[in-house]
């Protein structure tokens, strides 16, 4: 190399410099503006994750759901008011769901212990959860159902 060509590597090394914090500075930016972003939709939305399409028979001792169990207070406020007021001690919580879903043994699970939880049933009650039949959720691809 010649002598010229260092001198002119030296002269373009600031520049290079320059440039390579602005694009740092502009990926910082740009993430800061991303994650705000997210903060304000999960704010819009209320912060909540909601489903849509969970609605109670009472009649027929049954949540019917599509995805995840969503109760609106006062279908939660009925069933547990229906539960308590059965005086039955032990309850059998059965959850039914299509086989075609994916993942659908850990949704079961999943919306079993999310209606238990909402519930919030007297600690003298025992609950069991086992696996429904889904002939029971008659149009619907899933539901849970109770017995005593």
């Amino acid at each position: 190399m010649s002598v010229e060509e260092n001198s002119g590597d030296e002269e373009l090394a600031p520049m290079v410099d320059g440039l390579s914090g602005a694009l740092c500075i502009l990926i910082l930016v740009s993430t800061v503006f991303m994650l705000s972003g997210t903060d304000s939709i999960v704010a819009a939305e209320g912060g909540a994750l909601k489903f849509r399409d969970s609605f109670t028979d009472l009649s027929k001792n049954t949540i019917y759901y599509s995805g995840a169990v969503s109760l609106s207070s006062s279908d939660l406020y009925q069933t547990r008011n229906q539960l308590i007021s059965s005086g039955e001690k032990k309850i059998t919580f059965y959850g039914a769901i299509s086989k075609n879903i994916e993942n659908h043994k850990a949704k079961n699970t999943f919306n079993l212990l999310k209606i238990y939880t909402d519930l919030k049933l007297p600690s003298d009650v025992e609950v069991q959860f086992k696996e429904g039949d889904v002939s029971a959720c008659e149009k619907s691809l899933s539901c849970i159902y109770w017995s005593y």
